[in-house]
């Protein structure tokens, strides 16, 4: 009798036991949920801050971009005002006043469409060139290295191909080439210069932006990718962090070494097979 009370007690226990664990996990799946939701959340405010900051970045370019055609266009109304008083308006001055003018007002209407292009909310991935990418980065950001007297160096053969989002892909060039203006400015380097390598193997396409702008403090270069690390006065802390994010979305990774002379950052992606459009393994 007392034997089967005890294994009465026993079973009870047990089942009190199993019920309490039931009960737990469920607590623990909810707050994994939870704690996925807020860094989902946080991950998402991150990802606004960096393409405001951003944003703000390509709205000085396009200032720069605009100021010389905007100049063009002024000299050509003035032209045009003179030419009235000198009585030199004819059938060949107006059709290359129209010429000139709609020259210059393409060449405005293109920098918005390249700006229009770049901040495409557009979160399909999608089979794209690397080096296409890059140079959709330059094509915007040219002029503001130009301006800072920076030299770029790029040449690439052939389409490498990888898969993800083609405009992050560019968005994240854009930080790095940022980053080195940045620092040719604050440093007050001579002979600026940016050299871009794409390299590959059977699996991986690499991608190097090597600079002379003096590197990263040794004590500091494993920080560079955390949120909101900057050692600019006017830095969000959030590009090189959001590149990170973005690389790894496609399967990839980011690195940043220091130079003889500067900073050399590597992109990796894995290479899409030409036959079937996917990753290679």
């Amino acid at each position: 009798m007392n034997m089967q009370m005890d294994n009465d007690l026993s079973y009870h226990a047990l089942l009190e036991k199993y019920e309490e664990t039931i009960k737990l996990n469920r607590y623990l799946e909810k707050r994994i949920d939870e704690i996925a939701a807020e860094n989902k959340h946080k991950e998402n405010l991150l990802i606004q801050q960096s393409r405001l900051a951003a944003m703000g970045e390509m709205l000085a370019s396009i200032g720069h971009q605009w100021r010389l055609p905007l100049n063009s266009l002024t000299l050509l109304i003035h032209d045009l005002k003179d030419a009235l008083v000198y009585g030199e308006i004819n059938d060949k001055y107006l059709d290359r006043f129209t010429r000139d003018s709609m020259s210059q007002i393409t060449q405005m209407s293109e920098t918005i469409n390249d700006f229009r292009k770049f901040y495409k909310f557009n979160k399909e991935k999608t089979t794209f060139s690397v080096g296409d990418s890059i140079e959709e980065a330059l094509s915007i950001f040219s002029l503001s290295l130009q301006n800072h007297g920076i030299v770029v160096q790029f040449e690439y053969r052939g389409q490498q191909m990888a898969y993800g989002v083609p405009n992050e892909y560019s968005q994240v060039v854009l930080n790095i080439l940022t980053n080195a203006r940045d620092a040719f400015v604050h440093k007050e380097i001579p002979n600026r210069k940016i050299i871009i390598k794409l390299t590959e193997t059977d699996n991986i396409i690499k991608a190097e932006f090597v600079d002379n702008a003096g590197g990263i403090d040794p004590a500091q270069i494993h920080k560079v990718f955390e949120p909101y690390f900057t050692t600019r006065p006017q830095g969000t802390g959030l590009g090189l962090h959001m590149s990170k994010l973005i690389i790894e979305k496609m399967n990839g990774s980011i690195t940043v070494v220091n130079t003889g002379h500067g900073a050399r950052f590597s992109l990796l992606l894995p290479k899409v097979s030409v036959s079937d459009n996917t990753p290679s393994d």
